[in-house]
This record gives structure tokens, C-alpha cells and sequence, in this order.
């Protein structure tokens, strides 16, 4: 296998992933948003349910309970589990990819002769570098907004105040 076929098929292997990934990540989140709505209005229906059968006003508002309570779990597993920030994410990295394979085709197919080695290590660079700036953006924007939102603001002041030993 060449560097290019190799380059190549790293590609398209990444590309692949993260299109079935973020697919699957923009289905959780609608899910869960449509389940969301259709929950809270329930719960509307519910209430107005209960002020015009009184005389089943308990059980309607064990049913009121319930629903909201379900509403709050699956906005706290949305919120936890992040599906729409994992689906941006995810498709900003596939379309980078797409456009770096696209540009690698596009000087492959215009040269009057092969690309040479460093050519096709200059692709591969650029390849691991958005492969790299991805995971970098990952950590920052999603999992350090799981530990910012976890930390106490008396938690983050320590963490400032202590000084470099550099």
C-alpha cells in the first residue's frame, strides 16, 4: 500500500465514522427534544385534564408528577450525554476531512505526474492536524464544560490563585 493509498483510505475510514457517529448523535438529540415537548405538553394536558375532572384529581396529579419528573430525567441524560454538541462537532470535523480528501483528489488528479512524498506527507500533516485540533476542541468546549459546571466557583478560585512552579 502506498502513502497515498494509505492517506486515502485513513480518510475516507474517518469520514465514515464521523458521519455514523454524528447521525447517530443528531437522532439522540431530536429524540430527546421531541420527547421533551411531547412530555411538557402532556403535562399541560394533564393539568387542564385535572381542573375539569375533579373528581379524579388525585390520579391526575400523580400523572402531572410523573410526567414532569420524566421531563427532568431526560433533559439531565440530554444534558449529560450532550448529542447535539457531539453532533456539531462531529460533522464540522467530517466536512474538514471531506474538504482535505477533496483537495488531496484535486491535486492527485491535476498533476501531470504523481505526488511525490512530500506532497502526500504535507496532506497526511494536515489530516493529523485536524484529527488533533478535533480532539483538542472536544476536550476544551464539551469536557471541561462538564468540570466548569461541576466546580463549585470557590473550586475555580483556588485553581487560579495557585502559582505557576515554572
Amino acid at each position: 500500500m502506498t502513502r497515498k493509498q494509505y492517506l486515502e483510505s485513513e480518510l475516507a475510514t474517518q469520514i465514515e465514522r464521523l458521519d455514523r457517529e454524528s447521525t447517530r448523535h443528531k437522532r439522540l438529540y431530536r429524540g430527546l427534544r421531541y420527547l421533551v415537548f411531547a412530555l411538557t405538553a402532556c403535562s399541560a394536558v394533564l393539568a387542564g385534564a385535572a381542573l375539569a375532572v375533579p373528581q379524579h384529581l388525585e390520579v391526575i396529579n400523580v400523572a402531572i408528577v410523573v410526567t414532569s419528573a420524566v421531563v427532568g430525567f431526560v433533559t439531565s441524560v440530554e444534558g449529560l450525554r450532550k448529542p447535539s454538541e457531539l453532533w456539531i462537532h462531529e460533522r464540522t470535523t467530517m466536512y474538514a476531512l471531506k474538504d482535505l480528501e477533496r483537495a488531496l483528489q484535486y491535486a492527485a488528479s491535476e498533476s501531470q505526474r504523481p505526488l511525490g512524498a512530500q506532497e502526500i506527507d504535507g496532506y497526511f500533516a494536515r489530516f493529523q492536524a485536524l484529527l488533533g485540533a478535533a480532539g483538542t476542541r472536544w476536550s476544551r468546549e464539551i469536557l471541561n464544560n462538564d468540570k466548569s459546571q461541576s466546580e463549585t466557583p470557590e473550586d475555580r478560585a483556588q485553581e487560579e490563585e495557585v502559582p505557576d512552579e515554572g
